[in-house]
């Protein structure tokens, strides 16, 4: 059952228990990398307007209410659509579905593999605040609106994370039967080649070093009480093994998992490790390339499931705004403000632009363009038009 360790089979073991160590600190920073990417493009959505555009303009009605303050009785818009991507970039795919003019996610189901008519949609799950509800009914293809994520980078980064609790899963099954077989250590002083030590009648007795570890593995392994005596000097004690990686080490290490996930997920590494100056604003970056596809994928679906193709050509959409993501300062932002007023938009389209309540008056939904053109054209005209209307 105890095995006496010579200093080489030591370090073997050091280093195994490094290398479990280090790996099941990979998997925590991994993990907490992925909340975090997957939790930055979940709050950027979450985070933005989604704008229903009628043939005459924005509408204020049902499906706006649905989309942007309550999808359901039980959870808010900004909840339900964190849920959502959260889902999608961590499973590949999400459902919603419209119950009773409502909005779910669709936490399991069972479909057929239809290619040249609608899939149905069965055995339907569905969940809201935690909680799970099974529908009696079944659903078409064009009553579901199922976002798939085909980002081949974001899902080999989460099965290298999966292989790799696996790997650890092993190595921490293998350590636990070595911690189940106590080890220690004899340390024994100069090249002693003999041992004189009494037996239990008191006579002196020359012992081997093989034949006093023996001994002492014996009396180890009995249940009995005893009393180990030191020899001339010798000690024994249980190997304690423990970890070698430093703090700096693991500050490294996380900088490496964090700016790996980073890539994997397309955001900006300025923006992920919090980086960003004035003279480096990064967030553009992260909205077109981490955000960007996110969005459209969410469009897309929104309009084919609840426009329709008909009155999409008509001109009506849902679009998302993500204008509202970024955070304005007004006083800063004052001077680009006026430009707007300048080139066409009236005073409510900026207002709402900049997250305040549209004033919904004459004054306000007039429009003001002050503008300097010049026109050359065939010689005449040349001179400088100011033009207000």
């Amino acid at each position: 059952m105890f095995d006496f360790l010579l200093k080489n089979k030591n370090n073997e073991i050091q280093s195994y228990m490094d290398m479990i160590s280090v790996e099941i600190k990979k998997l925590k920073l991994s993990k907490l990398a992925i909340q975090k990417a997957v939790g930055m493009i979940a709050h950027a959505v979450a985070k933005s307007e989604f704008v229903v555009q009628r043939a005459d303009g924005r509408a204020k009605d049902h499906v706006y209410w649905l989309l942007n303050i309550r999808p359901n009785p039980n959870e808010t818009a900004t909840d339900f659509w964190i849920d959502v991507i959260q889902r999608l970039l961590t499973s590949g795919e999400c459902l919603v579905c419209s119950v009773a003019e409502k909005l779910y996610i669709v936490d399991a189901y069972t479909t057929d593999n239809a290619v040249m008519l609608p899939r149905i949609y069965r055995n339907v799950t569905i969940i809201s605040n935690g909680e799970t509800f099974r529908l009696d009914r079944n659903f078409r293809a064009d009553e579901m609106i199922h976002l798939r994520a085909q980002n081949k980078k974001i899902r080999n980064y989460l099965e290298n994370v999966l292989k790799m609790y696996n790997d650890t899963a092993s190595a921490v099954a293998a350590a636990k039967k070595l911690a189940g077989t106590p080890k220690f250590t004899l340390d024994i002083p100069g090249q002693l080649p003999v041992i004189r030590t009494k037996d239990k009648d008191g006579n002196e007795k020359s012992l081997t070093i093989d034949e006093y570890k023996k001994g002492i593995k014996k009396l180890l392994e009995s249940d009995d009480i005893e009393v180990l005596q030191n020899q001339n000097g010798m000690s024994i004690q249980q190997l304690k093994i423990e970890t070698s990686t430093t703090s700096e080490d693991m500050v490294k290490l996380a900088t490496e998992i964090f700016t790996e996930c980073a890539m994997a997920f397309d955001i900006p590494k300025a923006v992920f490790l919090g980086e960003i100056t004035e003279k480096a604003d990064s967030t553009n970056e992260f909205i077109t390339y981490a955000v960007g596809w996110v969005k459209e994928l969410l469009e897309d679906s929104l309009n084919a499931k609840l426009v329709g193709e008909k009155d999409y050509l008509n001109g009506e959409k849902i679009w998302i705004d993500m204008s509202k993501f970024k955070h304005r300062d007004i006083i800063e932002s004052a001077a680009n403000l006026d430009k707007l007023r300048s080139i066409g938009f009236n005073f409510d389209e900026i207002r709402s632009t900049v997250g305040w309540e549209e004033l919904n008056t004459d004054f306000s939904q007039e429009r003001v363009i002050t503008k300097n053109y010049t026109n050359d054209l065939g010689g005449e005209g040349s001179g400088t038009q100011n033009t207000d209307t």
